[in-house]
């Protein structure tokens, strides 16, 4: 019974999966993007700049949508508020997880093409008084506008908790320039 539903259910998803045909596999992106902690730290963080580089592959189309994992690594500064002193710190950020991207019909191409994100995290904060690190989550949101067939502009907004020896809660906003391949 267990073996006879596994194979159907395998089929099932073999003839509603395909590989993204017309839509691009591979992309890589270079951003910026803005931190605002919003958990117990708030008071005591400013708001962080930083850059970071991002990747993925969407290994999989399943209708109307691309699913595939991506890699992005990141660093920001920001100053920190501790009581009489303050401190520069700088934040180091990982995150391994996946993306969903809605592109419509596999024929099509879009202009906009909206996706949703999520996965595990891994940060780093280091200063004169501050060295510590943690791992924990994100999730997002974000849209890439074609500039043309292989080059994005896009937004995105990702919420991430961390448990450094405080929890941390951060959305971060930036703008990401990706090429598709």
């Amino acid at each position: 019974m267990y073996r006879g539903a596994t194979l159907a259910l395998g089929l099932v998803l073999g003839a509603l999966a395909s590989p993204a045909a017309a839509q691009p596999t591979w992309w890589v992106a270079i951003g910026g993007q803005a931190a605002v902690e919003t958990g117990r730290l708030r008071d005591r963080v400013g708001t962080e700049g930083g850059g970071l580089f991002a990747a993925g592959w969407h290994l999989l189309g399943l209708g109307e949508f691309l699913l595939g994992p991506e890699v992005e690594a990141n660093v920001g500064r920001l100053a920190a508020q501790l009581g009489t002193v303050g401190d520069d710190v700088t934040t180091l950020r990982g995150r391994v997880g996946v993306r969903v991207a809605w592109w419509g019909d596999e024929d099509d191409e879009p202009s906009v093409v909206p996706y949703i994100r999520g996965g595990a995290v891994y940060r780093k904060d280091d200063g004169r008084f501050i060295d510590d690190h943690g791992a924990g989550w994100y999730a997002g949101v974000g849209l890439d506008v074609y500039l043309s067939e292989q080059w994005s502009l896009g937004p995105f907004v990702t919420y991430e908790r961390v448990g450094l020896s405080i929890q941390t809660e951060t959305v971060l906003i930036g703008l990401t320039l990706a090429f598709s391949f």
